[in-house]
């Protein structure tokens, strides 16, 4: 999780900084590196503890029926969330309209970082809260007919793996940013005045960090214990949904990514 998080929080300050730097620092790079290469260490190291996995079963399902302190707390927070969430957020909005008073810059960077920590929490909490059902049921409801679309939901299954659609395009845009600030070309991001698109490329790849997050908690809750909560089997019906919010921000983020590039060339 670690190593998602350095990727994340690098790649998110490189695009918040886009205009402050003629060509981004050695360190912009070293980290994306260094958060790429301990998600693969990562990988490989539950890869390995999995082919080395003894236990049946029946011991594994047994371990994930004990409920630690920490799930319960999850689930009765996730039960709650419409109570809690809303005074969380009414407290927020409060905090930040007394600092809007005051300075109005300050305020709006408080809330980008709200959002932020709201969408980790809520992917957080989501994700963790034991809610299994009928496993073996959702497999078969939710298996399509056709055996390509089996190999390509292999391809995409989260449980499987950590690298996501999402991570995949917030990689492409990063990247793009860091190459063209390299090569001294000019990108059309149109952050401000009458923009082409409904939202920016800065604000898309926003929005995939915390997509981002929620299905590697997927990966690492299908595998192994993570702060005190049980390895649990993630059910399919959760995988979709997932798979639902990719198509949305993915595409849309992609193609406003294809758009800009294709204009900035044009316009070069």
């Amino acid at each position: 999780m670690l190593g998602i998080f350095i990727v994340i929080l690098d790649g998110l300050w490189i695009v918040e900084t886009v205009d402050s730097y003629d060509i981004y620092p050695g360190s912009a790079w070293v980290l994306l590196a260094i958060g790429l290469c301990l998600m693969m260490f990562a990988y490989s190291m539950i890869q390995h503890k999995r082919k080395r996995e003894t236990r049946t079963k029946d011991e594994v399902q047994e371990i994930q029926d004990e409920r630690t302190p920490t799930q319960r707390f999850v689930n009765r927070m996730w039960k709650k969330r419409e109570a809690v969430g809303g005074k969380i957020i009414l407290f927020l909005l409060i905090i930040h309209a007394v600092i809007a008073v005051f300075h109005l810059g300050v305020a709006l960077r408080m809330l980008q970082i709200s959002i932020f920590v709201g969408m980790i929490t809520f992917s957080f909490f989501y994700i963790l809260n034991d809610d299994r059902g009928d496993l073996k049921e959702q497999e078969e409801d939710l298996k399509p007919q056709s055996q390509f679309m089996q190999t390509f939901m292999r391809l995409i299954d989260y449980r499987q793996h950590p690298f996501s659609l999402g991570l995949l395009v917030f990689l492409i845009i990063v990247l793009t940013f860091l190459i063209t600030k390299w090569f001294g070309w000019e990108l059309s991001l149109e952050t401000g005045g009458n923009p082409r698109y409904v939202m920016s490329l800065p604000a898309s790849t926003f929005i995939l960090s915390g997509l981002t997050v929620a299905c590697g908690l997927i990966y690492i809750n299908q595998h192994c214990d993570f702060l005190g909560l049980r390895q649990t089997e993630q059910g399919a019906y959760r995988l979709f949904q997932i798979h639902f919010y990719e198509l949305i921000a993915c595409g849309a983020s992609f193609f406003i990514w294809l758009g800009i590039i294709i204009l900035s060339w044009i316009f070069a």
